[in-house]
């Protein structure tokens, strides 16, 4: 049922218990007044109401915690506890305190999804998170994004998991912008290894070098059925990049979004990749490979996999060197299939006017999918540009919020404008009387 309620910090619909409003500290009291809806499915005897718990935004205190750990220990059936950011300005060791009296009060609710983000944890929090941890045995999802982890918080996060027994049951794991460094995701991999049930993951802007990468890669090969995969902003290296691309990536059939960006795998191994996608016909959502020197010899590859992928809507391929010859063939590509496409990033691609055609060729066929199109950075004339944005107002809906600022594009560079000689806003050469007179000319 859905509880009503004045309090504008509350927000309880059907199943689902959740804080909001804005982000403060709070103290015993307005801990009762807040968590009133709780207490009172308790006092009713209703211990079923919530599937979902969300604490964030307000910073409890000691006192404050304890208001509800008094009512974790009766509630049933909570699928998700969410206590993210529910530490923020509390003295480090008052933090730890509230996470070890959360912890304690939440070991027997056999919730399967706890989310421990923005606590700024290290390994002292997840050592005070140890009977949460240990206790929900049947947990299926663990996130602990920008919590300050280093090596040793993720060595207790594995031991404490594995301790309910091999294989783990986890199937998504995120650990987003932490300190994690080689040593820390290296400490997690027996973590990987043990979860062959694994379908999202995201280890990003984590600070692994190439090391780490190395055993990541190796860690990954018993996940044969991954769905979302975000490894982006670390610097793997080559070397882990085979492994990737010939034992992780060579057969995913499940896998529908995957994140490579930034990475320092290279331009072979990503086409590597790429064509393992294109053989075993993997349909993914989203492919961003950003960052990874990706040239015009190797566009045809992409263009051969953006082709038969019927559900693609995000392709970003920021700062590869695609140059306008390789944005030619993947534009081609994009407007001639039958993907949703949606977004696609080309910035710092080093184009030209010379792609404009095919860009006009894309936006007209794609023009009931696409909502984001990022050409900047690049050195598109202002002829160009300026036939593209009048394309998007004749076809889009929202062409002003579809086309992404275009002001580090360097529109006095003329390159390639021969090619747009002629061209309407059609994308098709305009009268003919006026061209053969050009051609008699």
């Amino acid at each position: 049922k859905k509880h009503n309620n004045k309090n504008k910090n509350i927000d309880c619909p059907r199943n689902m218990f959740a804080l909001s409003g804005k982000r403060e500290k709070i103290d015993e009291k307005q801990a009762r007044e807040l968590l009133a809806p709780i207490q009172a499915a308790i006092d009713a005897k209703s211990f079923a109401s919530f599937k979902e718990l969300k604490f964030g935004g307000k910073s409890f205190n000691l006192k404050a915690a304890k208001v509800l750990t008094s009512m974790l220990p009766h509630l049933q059936g909570v699928e998700i506890l969410d206590i993210s950011d529910t530490l923020s300005g509390q003295e480090t060791q008052e933090a730890r305190q509230v996470l070890k009296e959360v912890s304690i009060a939440s070991k027997d609710m056999d919730v399967r999804r706890l989310r421990l983000n923005e606590l700024a944890l290290g390994a002292n929090g997840i050592a005070a998170c140890e009977e949460m941890l240990k206790g929900n045995k049947n947990v299926v999802e663990l996130s602990f994004n920008d919590c300050g982890l280093e090596s040793k918080a993720a060595e207790l996060i594995t031991k404490f998991i594995l301790s309910n027994g091999k294989p783990s049951k986890i199937e998504k794991f995120h650990i987003f912008n932490n300190c994690l460094t080689s040593a820390g995701v290296i400490n997690l991999c027996p973590l990987f290894e043990n979860s062959p049930g694994l379908k999202d993951i995201r280890v990003s802007t984590t600070r692994i070098s190439s090391d780490g990468g190395l055993k990541l890669a190796l860690a990954m090969r018993s996940c044969r059925k991954l769905q979302t995969v975000d490894f982006s902003d670390n610097q793997f290296g080559e070397d882990a990049g085979k492994i990737f691309q010939q034992e992780v990536f060579d057969n995913q059939p499940e896998l529908k979004n995957l994140n490579l960006s930034d990475c320092g795998l290279g331009e072979s191994v990503c086409i590597g990749i790429i064509k393992n996608l294109t053989e075993h016909k993997t349909n993914l959502e989203t492919l961003q490979l950003t960052h990874n020197d990706i040239t015009e010899d190797n566009a045809q590859s992409l263009a051969d996999y953006v082709s038969q992928a019927t559900s693609l809507r995000c392709l970003n391929l920021e700062g590869n060197d695609l140059m306008s010859n390789g944005a030619k063939v993947v534009f081609e590509a994009l407007a001639d299939s039958k993907n949703p496409i949606e977004d696609v990033n080309m910035l710092n691609n080093s184009l030209t006017a010379a792609a404009v055609p095919s860009i006009l060729k894309f936006l007209r066929a794609k023009a009931g999918t696409i909502k984001k199109l990022n050409l900047n950075a690049n050195m598109i004339s202002a002829k160009g540009v300026s036939l593209i944005k009048d394309t998007l107002n004749k076809t889009n809906n929202n062409p002003d919020e579809c086309l992404d600022t275009m002001s580090d594009n360097d529109d006095e560079e003329e390159e390639g404008n021969e090619v747009l000689e002629g061209l309407d806003t059609d994308g098709e050469v305009g009268d003919l009387a006026e061209q053969l007179q050009k051609l008699t000319t």
